[in-house]
């Protein structure tokens, strides 16, 4: 039985943790805190105004958005790499060498992070653009 660390794709579970969760992460965190502070905003007193009620909404919530799609591509990145990192294990059949089952697992948890983190940064910027073509408060 092989070493868990003597198989050199192997990413570690942190990375692998990073690359299936960052991206999903930043999108929720930017969703939720941006309707949030718009609602503050654009709703004081539970009425309606035609501009922000606070002075930074805009330029925070434009913050908010650069962060969050930061974090998104570096969760990107880290899925990628672990993805192609652990490329070399779906060759390794055919060299007929046993494949452990940890690595096969860490292997899926790459490739489905690639895929979550891709998804979930058109996410991203699918959400900036409406909120730069969309006033939070419906006035421009």
């Amino acid at each position: 039985m092989k070493n868990r660390s003597s198989h050199p794709a192997r990413p570690g579970a942190i990375a692998l943790a990073i690359g299936l969760l960052l991206a999903p992460a930043a999108w929720m965190v930017q969703t939720n805190l941006v309707q949030t502070i718009a609602a503050w905003g654009c709703f004081p007193h539970e009425r309606p105004v035609h501009a922000p009620a606070l002075s930074w909404l805009e330029p925070g919530i434009v913050t908010v958005a650069v962060l969050a799609l930061l974090m998104g591509i570096a969760g990107g990145i880290v899925a990628w790499r672990n993805w192609r990192r652990t490329g070399a294990i779906g060759t390794l059949p055919k060299a007929h060498e046993a494949v452990d089952r940890h690595a096969a697992r860490d292997a899926f948890i790459a490739r489905a992070g690639a895929l979550a983190s891709a998804l979930f940064v058109f996410a991203l910027i699918s959400t900036d653009l409406a909120w730069l073509l969309v006033s939070p408060c419906g006035g421009r």
